[in-house]
C-alpha cells in the first residue's frame, strides 16, 4: 500500500465519525397540523410529496403481541442498520447521515401533518451476529413500527428475523438478493445482477467500438457474500454470452495489504481491465498499490460501493478513467432534484460525503415518508399492513427525479424493483476529482447479456 493512502484513509474516517453526531428528536408528540420546534430552511424547498395511486394490496404475518405494528400516537419509529465503526463505516456513516438528513427535513416541514419520525439506528459494525443483535433491540425494545434505510451486509437469518416479527423493510438497501424475495422488503435499491450486466455490457461494448474487445478480466473481490454473487454473475452469465475470462481473481479481506502484489499478478496475466468489488477502503489501497508500480492505468471497473467523493479524493487522479454503475440519477447532475437533496443533506451534515449510498438512503427515507403519507392522506389505519399495500400500488416511482420507473411492489425479484442504470465515469479533466455521468438511464433487462429478456429473473 502507498505510504500516501493509509493515513489519509484514516483521517477520513475520524471526520466521517464527527460527522455523525446529527440532530436527534425525543419521542414527543406535535400537535395536529402544526409544524416542528426546529428553525425552517432558508434555501432548500420540499418539492412534491403527491403520493402514489391505490392498488392492490399485500399481506404480512404479524406476531401476536409484537410492538408498533399500528401507529395510534404522532411519532412513527423508523429503525436502521447501519456500520459506524469497523471496516464499512466509510460506506456506512454517509448512507445514514442521507437517511437521517430526510427525516429530519421531513418532521421540520411537516411532510405528513401531525405525524413525525424518529430514526433509531444502531450500530452492526457490518458483522452479521451484531446485525442480529441491533434487529432484535430495535423490534423487541425500542418497538419500531418498520425497519427503514440502512445500509449493512444483511445476513439472510436478519432478514428472515425481521420477516418474521412481522416488521416491514421499506428502504432496504437492495445489495443482498435474499431480501429482494421477501414480501416484506420495499426499496428503491437496484439488485446486484442487473447492475452487474449493465457495467461489464456498457464496458466490452464501449471498448468494441475502440477497436479492442476486452477478452481477459482481472477481479478483486472482498471476501464478502454480495461481492461473491456479482463474481458469480460476470463468470457464468455475463462473460459467458460476451466471451470474455475471468484471468485472475483474487479475493481481499479488510486488513489486505498485500495489494502491490496482486497488480503485479494482475500485469503478469495481461489483463483488459481489473473489476474492482470491494469497499472503498480497499478499492483505494488496490489502485494505489497498481499505482506503485504504473500498472494499469485507466482500466479499472467498480461497482457502485466505490461510486463516493472518498474514492477520488484517496486515489488521486489515478482513478482518472475509472466506471462504476448506479441505479439512481449521479448526484453530479446538475437537477432540481440533486439541488434540493444536496441542500437538504448538508443542512444537518455539513461534510456528509455524497455518493451512491448517501443518495440511495437519502431517497429511501423519501419514500418512506411518502408510503405514510399515502396511508394517511386515505383517512386509513396507520399499519404496517397498509404500508405493504401503499407500496404494492406502485409501479413505476421515480424517487422525486432520483430514480426512475422503480416497482415497489414486494417482492422486488418478481416486480422487476430497480432495474434502470446509469455509468459515471471518474474524470480529473479540471484538476479535481468529480465523477461524471458517461451514460445512461437505460434497462438493465434489455442488454444483451440478461437471462430473461425484458423481464426479471425468476426468484
Amino acid at each position: 500500500m502507498s505510504s500516501r493512502s493509509g493515513g489519509a484513509v484514516l483521517a477520513v474516517a475520524i471526520a466521517l465519525t464527527l460527522a455523525a453526531c446529527g440532530p436527534r428528536f425525543a419521542d414527543q408528540a406535535i400537535p395536529q397540523g402544526q409544524p416542528s420546534t426546529i428553525a425552517p430552511a432558508p434555501t432548500a424547498t420540499t418539492g412534491s410529496t403527491t403520493a402514489p395511486s391505490p392498488g392492490s394490496t399485500t399481506k404480512t404475518t404479524v406476531i401476536k403481541g409484537s410492538k408498533g405494528n399500528v401507529v395510534t400516537g404522532s411519532v412513527i419509529k423508523v429503525g436502521g442498520l447501519f456500520p459506524k465503526s469497523g471496516g464499512l463505516s466509510a460506506l456506512g456513516l454517509p448512507a445514514y447521515q442521507g437517511a437521517a438528513a430526510f427525516f429530519n427535513w421531513a418532521n421540520e416541514k411537516n411532510l405528513v401533518p401531525g405525524k413525525r419520525f424518529q430514526f433509531i439506528t444502531c450500530d452492526d459494525q457490518a458483522v452479521d451476529t451484531q446485525s442480529t443483535t441491533c434487529a432484535k433491540k430495535l423490534i423487541d425494545q425500542d418497538g419500531v413500527f418498520v425497519m427503514g434505510p440502512s445500509f449493512t451486509p444483511f445476513s439472510n437469518t436478519v432478514i428472515e428475523q425481521v420477516d418474521k416479527a412481522g416488521v416491514p423493510w421499506t428502504g432496504f438497501d437492495g445489495i443482498n438478493t435474499e431480501g429482494l424475495a421477501r414480501s416484506n422488503v420495499v426499496t428503491i435499491g437496484s439488485p446486484i445482477e442487473p447492475m452487474a450486466h449493465a457495467l461489464i455490457d456498457y464496458w466490452y461494448d464501449k471498448l468494441s467500438r475502440q477497436g479492442h474487445a476486452p477478452k481477459r478480466v482481472g477481479a478483486v473481490v472482498l471476501d464478502v457474500a454480495p461481492a461473491r454473487t456479482y463474481m458469480r454473475e460476470l463468470k457464468e452469465e455475463i462473460c459467458a454470452k460476451l466471451g470474455c475470462d475471468v484471468v485472475l481473481e483474487r479475493s481481499v479481506q479488510y486488513t489486505t495489504t498485500q495489494y502491490e502484489t496482486i497488480c503485479r499478478d494482475m500485469q503478469n496475466k495481461v489483463v483488459d481491465a481489473i473489476w474492482i468489488i470491494t469497499d472503498p477502503a480497499s478499492a483505494i489501497k488496490l489502485m494505489n498499490g497498481c499505482q506503485n508500480i504504473g500498472y494499469p492505468k485507466g482500466r479499472f471497473l467498480g461497482q457502485h460501493g466505490i461510486y463516493l467523493d472518498l474514492t477520488l479524493s484517496q486515489a488521486g487522479p489515478y482513478s482518472d478513467g475509472l466506471i462504476a454503475n448506479s441505479g439512481l440519477l449521479p448526484d453530479t447532475e446538475v437537477t432540481p432534484a440533486t439541488t434540493e437533496m444536496k441542500s437538504i443533506i448538508r443542512r444537518y451534515f455539513p461534510g456528509a460525503s455524497l455518493g451512491y449510498f448517501t443518495e440511495l438512503a437519502f431517497a429511501s427515507a423519501r419514500m418512506v415518508v411518502d408510503l405514510v403519507a399515502r396511508v394517511v392522506s386515505q383517512g386509513k389505519e396507520l399499519s404496517r399492513q397498509n404500508m405493504l399495500a401503499a407500496a404494492s400500488a406502485v409501479t413505476s416511482y421515480d424517487c422525486h427525479g432520483l430514480c426512475k420507473g422503480v416497482t415497489l411492489r414486494p417482492p422486488a425479484c418478481k416486480s422487476g424493483g430497480n432495474h434502470t442504470v446509469w455509468i459515471v465515469r471518474a474524470d480529473f479533466s479540471s484538476g479535481k476529482g468529480r465523477w461524471v455521468k458517461e451514460a445512461g438511464p437505460f434497462d438493465a433487462f434489455d442488454v444483451r447479456t440478461w437471462p430473461n429478456p425484458g423481464k426479471p429473473k425468476p426468484c
